[in-house]
């Protein structure tokens, strides 16, 4: 199960998002400790587990390896546990829950990130999950935040709070689905697919005329129903001491009342009767093809032989579908397949992206080949041993974090709620493992059969169509959120699987040194990428009245005769955290290597940092660096490009290549068991690749198509254009390190191989390797492995100083019918050597750099403009951009570059930072830096920063006392120095139609807009985008 989390995340990045669940046994005993079986398989899983006379299960595992503790809650309720006409109400009600309860009426997040934690929340048609990932010290206060919201949200519950929170989903909604392409399509698939009186007949994020209807009664209706202790189950894992959380839970949640038993949905299986054929048109520039059957429940009989037909169809470049369509025949820009089974059933699917140039006959004609080919030839003992070693190796890598999605205690979780067996995890590989080729092809044929769905999706016109509304006014197009009523219909029904709600992205303690690459097959979609709907609350609300519910104190006993235990508990003293001992060695032929043990798991990541990225590209050549690192798994001198896939997935390991603007980076993750085949096939990608044309041909092929359905995506193309706006094109930092249609169409081999041979040399790069290996064992096998790979004089690259910019000025991208508009606010900031660097990370924590942030409490919790807003410096060798940025209503587009600007002049000054404001985000990053340091790849991470930046060893262990060392002067001083909203570029990607008026009404800087197209390029220009003096 746990490969569907892992590969369901992979399958999340390219495809819209599904829903998926389990299926339900019969109640295990109550008490118990009980571990995995068959540690040479899995390691062990020891957990303990009892419930309160509530009915409230509670599961604990201890990992003392890292001071932290993971506190997750599952309910037992979903999207399917909706009726018609009150769709919605489970993945909006996980939005209440962050809104603030009656002991804690305030933005749930505050002590979470205060306490340097993190915690979000998901909904999907079977379940509704919460998690926090705190220090140790502070497991109290998150057992106490979750006791709190389960027995009194509705104390707290306002109508101010239930509006704010539909517009919040509406905002969703947009983001998610309607400004996404192909976002349509998973609604109109759930209703083809199942009845209408079936609960997966609408999607997760429901219907928004329903949710706009629902009222704060229908909402409480529904939280005491379904939010009850026996329909829940608490896990706590990692660094806790189990006498003393017991004591803390049976405190905090002992009071709370059992409520009656909740009645499961159990429809009939669901069937079409023959094959059903649908067309719709949408805002993409490729062709797409979904073929979609119905299959089975999940942990039925069937279940595992079709995740092994979806793997064998699709699971890596050596996949049937994947090596036809995508590799040989080149027809296809992407394809998978995946079995996407739920409680209560379950449909598999296949969806294939059409290549520029080929058709949807083409795509459905070899897909259907291939169908018929597996339901006579079952696997070989080849691929079979491919998906099973995928599978396995992915089972134990989960097995890395004992919190947030897909980690120990969401499994933990997971099993106990839909299989009343918490420590499954064993039985749940072994269902893999006893999978035949006979029963793949046993699968094939009882369920990809001729009744199926095929749905196809089509271009439509760019611009705007006969068909769509053309707004009278501007003014008239979007109703604000301000002006629209309980009463007042949304704008329609959601539009994918699921809804995926997390809290705006913070930024980084250190810009990203790697580009990992896509993993081309993949399995059913599983919890993560769920409707996660993580909204937290309590911001200033809108000024209206606030109307509490009645009470709803579902305990034993008055409050009264309980002390302090409605009073949030104090810390104790923060724990002692050790810093993992990194050790230095440096092979003969001059590759530093940078080595840390952790023996926790059989896991170890390697991960090379070349110290050249597409800063270095030519003028006439963006994009080499990223294509040479994309060349490097494309075949060697020994192995081509099938093998190496083939031989990775055989072990289970994942190797990754791609190149940012600084670096290049290849990475490696795999088990200890596998390290010297892995490590050949690492080194050999390293220091012998062949480039073969061929392969750059399909290689430059399939990244001009990704080009074109870059025009697709408006975060993107304001990405593209964000960064030619503030460096110009000619400035490294100014292309897209994929380069653009004409680079590419230019790149030849000889080129890639004189970036090759000018900067893949081993004493320009670092070696750092993390895991369960000692030095005595791995350096031979690197000196080894790296025979033959020679050092040479490496150029330096020049980062020249970025243009400057003389005044604010508006630019604009036209995308006909957007159902956002996406902002970019900034200028050029400064490099990661900037003595600034940790006063700029603590204020851009305070500014946008969480989720209790300025400009995120201010545009989204209590304007309800935008789903999440966010700032963040990209810290890099020479300057990075600094930038403000969301997804905005269009109505409220204008208002919206109001409000960042507003913000972004208060943090120098107009908005005083408090003492309390600034201690907040101190103790944030402070106790929040061991969570950085919990898996091998996270601590790779870290160290890959030290090694491009140059950083000394000592650059960890001081990183606390330098962030404590900040003061409110420094947060004034570089706030000035660095932020000036009068000189800053605002990029505006949406509907000119409907905004272009209200933006020139802005004081100011109304009256300077310049439109520019996809890439940049002032209307009519055929020169590229502009980065002075502007």
């Amino acid at each position: 199960m746990r490969i569907k989390r892992l590969l369901a995340v992979l399958l999340a990045l390219a495809f819209f998002s599904q829903t998926v669940a389990l299926a339900q046994r019969r109640s295990a005993p109550v008490q118990r400790q009980t571990t995995t079986t068959d540690s040479n398989v899995l390691p062990q899983i020891k957990f303990t587990e009892f419930r309160l006379d509530n009915g409230l299960r509670v599961i604990f595992h201890e990992d003392h390896s890292t001071p932290i503790v993971a506190v997750n809650v599952w309910y037992h309720v979903g999207s399917k546990n909706e009726v018609p006409g009150r769709t919605g109400f489970a993945h909006l009600f996980e939005h209440m829950m962050f809104q603030g309860s009656l002991h804690h009426d305030d933005e749930y997040f505050q002590p979470i990130q205060e306490a340097g934690g993190a915690g979000n929340g998901s909904t999907n048609a079977d379940r509704t999950n919460y998690w926090e990932v705190v220090p140790s010290n502070f497991l109290e206060t998150a057992l106490w935040l979750e006791s709190d919201r389960m027995g009194y949200l509705l104390d707290a519950l306002t109508d101010a709070k239930l509006a704010n929170q539909r517009d919040v989903v509406k905002n969703e909604k947009r983001q998610n689905y309607d400004n996404r392409p192909y976002g349509l399509v998973g609604a109109r698939i759930a209703e083809i697919m199942y009845p209408p009186n079936h609960p997966y007949h609408w999607l997760t994020i429901g219907s928004l005329d329903d949710i706009t209807a629902a009222s704060r009664e229908d909402v409480s209706d529904f939280f005491r129903r379904f939010y009850t202790p026996n329909n829940a189950s608490l896990s706590i894992a990692g660094d806790f001491n189990p006498a003393q959380a017991r004591a803390w839970v049976e405190r905090y949640f002992g009071p709370l009342k059992r409520a009656p038993e909740v009645t499961r949905p159990n429809p009939p299986q669901p069937t079409l009767e023959h094959e059903v054929r649908v067309n719709m048109d949408e805002r993409v520039t490729l062709p797409r093809l979904y073929m979609t059957w119905h299959s089975v429940p999940f942990y039925t009989a069937n279940d595992a032989p079709l995740d092994m037909l979806s793997l064998v169809l699709a699971g890596n470049k050596g996949s049937r579908l994947y090596k036809s369509l995508v590799y040989d025949r080149q027809i296809a820009q992407d394809v998978t397949a995946f079995n996407n089974a739920r409680e209560v059933a379950g449909q598999f699917q296949i969806v294939v992206t059409a290549r520029q140039g080929h058709t949807l006959e083409e795509l459905e004609e070899a897909v259907n080949a291939e169908i018929a080919k597996i339901k006579t030839e079952p696997p070989t003992a080849e691929e079979m041993a491919r998906a099973y070693n995928s599978i396995e190796s992915s089972f134990i890598y989960s097995l890395q974090t004992v919190g947030g999605f897909g980690g120990i205690s969401d499994q933990l979780n997971q099993y106990a709620t839909f299989l009343n067996q918490p420590g499954y995890f064993q039985q749940d590989l072994m269902r893999y493992r006893n999978v035949t080729p006979a029963d793949v092809s046993r699968v094939a044929n009882e369920y990809l059969t001729d009744r199926r769905l095929v749905l196809t999706v089509t271009p439509k016109p760019r611009g705007r169509t006969s068909g769509e509304p053309t707004p009278a006014s501007p003014a008239q197009a979007i109703v604000p959120p301000s002006q629209q009523t309980a009463g007042q219909p949304a704008s329609g029904t959601a539009n994918a699987a699921t809804t995926q709600t997390t809290r705006p992205a913070t930024a980084s303690t250190e810009s990203s040194t790697q580009t990992t690459a896509s993993t081309a097959g993949v399995a059913r979609p599983q919890t993560r990428t769920e409707a996660a709907a993580t909204t937290p609350a309590g911001a200033t609300p809108p000024a209206t009245t606030a109307v509490r519910s009645g009470p709803d104190r579902r305990v034993h006993q008055d409050q009264s005769q309980l002390g302090g235990l409605y009073v949030q508990p104090k810390p104790q003293a923060d724990p002692q955290f050790a810093l993992p001992r990194i050790q230095h060695r440096k092979l003969s032929n001059g590759l530093e290597v940078l080595f840390a043990e952790q023996h926790e798991l059989p896991v170890i990541s390697m991960n090379l940092v070349l110290k050249t990225g597409a800063a270095a590209d030519p003028q006439d050549r963006p994009g080499l660096a990223s294509m040479t690192a994309a060349m490097l798994d494309e075949g060697t001198k020994t192995r081509s490009s099938l093998d190496i896939s083939n031989q990775l997935a055989a072990i289970g390991s994942n190797l990754s290549t791609g190149a940012d603007f600084d670096s290049t980076g290849v990475s490696m993750l795999t088990l200890a068991r596998h390290l010297p085949e892995a490590l050949d096939i690492f080194t050999d990608v390293i220091k012998n690749p062949a480039f073969p044309e061929e392969e750059l041909t399909r290689q430059r092929q399939q990244r001009l198509t990704a080009l074109l359905q870059r025009r697709d995506n408006a975060d993107a193309i304001a990405g593209v254009v964000y960064a030619s706006l503030l460096y110009g094109i000619n400035h490294p930092y100014g292309h897209p390190t994929v380069g653009n249609e004409t680079s590419v169409k230019a790149i030849t081999p000889d080129d890639i191989r004189r970036f090759y041979e000018t900067y893949y040399r081993p004493n320009n790069a670092a070696l750092i390797v993390v895991g369960d290996v000692k030095p005595a064992t791995l350096i031979p096998q690197l000196e080894r492995a790296f025979t033959g790979w020679k050092s040479a004089n490496v150029p330096a690259v020049n980062i020249s100083a970025p243009p400057t910019r003389n005044a604010a000025h508006i630019y604009m991208v036209d995308r006909p019918g957007a159902a956002q508009s996406v902002l970019n606010i900034g200028q050029v900031g400064v490099p990661r050597s900037s003595p600034d660097y940790f006063p700029l990370l603590v204020m851009n924590h305070m500014l946008g750099g969480q989720f209790t942030s300025r400009v995120n409490l201010n545009l989204r919790e209590n304007k309800g403009y935008t789903y999440g807003a966010r700032t963040a410096f990209d810290f890099r060798r020479g300057a990075g951009p600094f930038m403000a940025s969301a997804g905005v209503q269009t109505a409220v587009t204008s208002e919206s570059i109001t409000e960042f600007l507003r913000e972004l002049r208060g943090i120098r000054g107009e908005i005083p930072v408090t003492p309390q404001e600034l201690e907040f985000s101190k103790q944030s990053l402070i106790r929040g830096f061991p969570r950085g340091f919990e898996t091998p790849e996270q601590i790779a991470g870290r160290l890959s920063a030290v090694v491009l930046y140059g950083l000394p060893d000592s650059y960890f262990n001081n990183y606390m006392a330098q962030v404590r060392a900040v003061t409110l002067a420094d947060i004034e001083r570089v706030a000035n120095k660095y932020l000036d909203p009068s000189r800053m570029a605002i990029l505006v990607v949406g509907d000119r139609r409907v905004i272009e008026s209200h933006l020139r009404s802005l004081p100011e800087i109304g009256q300077t807009i310049t439109v520019l197209d996809t890439e940049g390029r002032p209307e009519g220009s055929s020169e590229g985008g502009g980065g002075t003096n502007r």
